[in-house]
């Protein structure tokens, strides 16, 4: 239904499988230097995720990108829980099920509207731009 409305909207006769095709090109690749830092972060702490996404990107990323998928132990995905970031309660979704205080979860993205959203929700959290970002925040903790 999305991409027969976006065909309508945009004035395009394409397939779903080409719509499918493009709507997955937004993944450029892993962030790079970022397969290590994880796999170090994975050996003294507990890794979550937290996607706002939707069932076609979960099926393409799931499979290439499984290999460094594998250094969380949950992944929480917008399209699963019916939360999104930066939402407040999708925050506490995440805390709540992970079990912690949310003052002991350090929280990483690209966005500061959901970097703020989680500050918002008493997380410790850090803006990516690069995987220094990560790195730098890892060696903050001694990790």
């Amino acid at each position: 239904a999305f991409f027969a409305s976006s065909r309508a909207t945009l004035g395009i006769a394409i397939t779903d499988a080409q719509f499918l095709e493009g709507w997955n090109a937004i993944f450029a690749g892993e962030i790079e230097g970022i397969a290590p830092l994880l796999a170090r972060a994975a050996k003294r702490l507990p890794l979550y995720a937290f996607s706002n996404t939707n069932r076609p990107h979960v099926a393409h990323f799931s499979v290439h990108y499984a290999e460094v998928l594998s250094h969380f132990r949950e992944i929480f995905l917008s399209s699963t829980i019916g939360l999104r970031k930066p939402d407040p309660e999708a925050y506490d979704h995440v805390v709540k099920a992970i079990g912690v205080p949310a003052e002991r979860i350090l929280f990483f993205d690209d966005l500061a509207a959901n970097i703020d959203g989680a500050r918002a929700r008493g997380l410790q959290a850090v803006q990516v731009r690069s995987s220094a970002d990560v790195a730098a925040a890892l060696d903050a903790l001694g990790i």
